[in-house]
């Protein structure tokens, strides 16, 4: 698993933007996000808030992890009340 996306194809690069601008799977990247920001809260790390520079690479490093199968989000039935 390479999660440096710099360093791409342009096959592999071309399937990651085509997966990014798909808003099909934004409730499965959302929740991604989600769950990374918690651990992170979780565990203490400032180093969540001193991200000066954070852009698309975040949401593109969340596509490759769906896309490579190295997270999984499970469907939930979520009910609100």
């Amino acid at each position: 698993m390479s999660l440096d996306i710099n360093n791409l194809t342009k096959a592999e690069m071309d399937e990651l933007l085509e997966y990014s601008n798909d808003k099909t799977n934004i409730v499965e990247r959302y929740v991604v996000a989600c769950q990374i920001i918690t651990n992170l809260l979780e565990h203490g790390s400032d180093d969540i808030f001193a991200e000066a520079d954070w852009d698309d690479t975040v949401d593109l490093t969340i596509c490759k992890l769906l896309i490579d199968g190295d997270i999984v989000v499970e469907p939930e039935e979520r009910k609100l009340h």
